[in-house]
């Protein structure tokens, strides 16, 4: 079951091979017993790598139920989350990792004394490639791209501000339009950020460009530069309360078009172990909620997703 959904998802034996951790004849040997048992083809070849055919596309969607069933079954019948022990991999983004990591780690450490936990941070493409090769075990990923690799779940949604200094003009109770934003001399991430191009999007929209006189992947650098009065920066709520709460920076909401980022957690669907999963999402959603409920009775915007978790 696992072997159709790489080879879907990935459109390729070999990428499939790669992430199943196996070698390529040996897959297309598991591919063409299984299509022999099945008495259908479930996979043609064309320009665009291995496409799914309307049998495929019919068993994969019972692949997916099937494998949903038999991870719970696993857990259900496993040994005590309260036993976890080894290495767990996190992976975040950097502008929740400053104020995330060390209440994981330190929660984890004491629920769980053997576990030993690896913080790995990360932009949000990087870290769902880690995720769908089984090299995290969980993530906190901004907007991803859906995968047949990747379980996510929505946990929360935050507006993007602009942040400048205290003696700026910027107020959370006064947003403004991103025409007047882009105008302004901005600190923003590259290119190959997944929220550069939510902004760029948003911009092409509205046909204005950004007066950019930095660009940092680099969130502590951004609030830096933005903090020696080099220029302003669009983040996210979460990112800056720390700097908001202590008056270091002040922030106003972009309208017209609001901008927000969603968060969600996320498991690699293949080798996944449902035990470790279910423990590091339930610590990750009991250290965000409380941190989310602040922000909400603040006025800040944030809105949490994950009700029923």
């Amino acid at each position: 079951m696992r072997t159709i959904l790489a080879i879907a998802e990935t459109g390729s034996l070999t990428r499939a091979a790669e992430l199943l951790h196996v070698v390529q004849p040996a897959l297309s040997r598991q591919l063409r017993q299984l299509e022999e048992e099945l008495g259908a083809q479930l996979f043609e070849r064309n320009r665009l790598g291995m496409v799914l055919t309307e049998p495929g596309r019919r068993f994969l969607d019972q692949v997916r139920t099937s494998l949903q069933t038999l991870d719970q079954a696993k857990a259900d019948i496993a040994m005590s989350a309260s036993s976890l022990s080894g290495t767990v991999s996190i992976g975040m983004l950097p502008s929740l990792a400053s104020a995330l990591s060390a209440p994981i780690v330190i929660s984890l450490r004491h629920q769980y004394p053997e576990l030993k936990v690896r913080i790995i941070t990360g932009f949000t493409p990087a870290l769902q490639d880690r995720l769908e090769r089984g090299q995290l075990d969980i993530g906190l990923l901004g907007d991803y791209r859906p995968s047949e690799l990747l379980s996510a779940t929505p946990v929360l949604r935050e507006p993007l501000h602009i942040v400048g200094l205290p003696c700026s003009d910027l107020r959370t109770k006064t947003p403004l339009t991103l025409a007047s934003v882009a105008r302004m001399p901005l600190v923003v991430p590259t290119g190959s950020q997944g929220l550069r191009h939510l902004i760029d999007r948003a911009c092409t929209i509205i046909g204005v460009n950004l007066n950019i006189v930095a660009e940092s992947d680099d969130t502590s650098l951004q609030l830096e530069l933005v903090e020696r009065g080099i220029g302003y920066a669009i983040l996210p709520v979460m990112a800056i309360a720390p700097e908001l709460a202590a008056g270091r920076l002040a922030a106003a909401p972009i309208i017209t078009p609001e901008l927000h980022r969603t968060v969600v957690i996320g498991h690699p669907v293949l080798n996944r172990n449902p035990i470790t999963a279910n423990a590091l999402q339930a610590e990750l959603v009991t250290r965000l909620r409380p941190f989310v409920a602040e922000l909400e009775q603040a006025g800040a915007g944030v809105q949490w997703l994950a009700d029923d978790m």
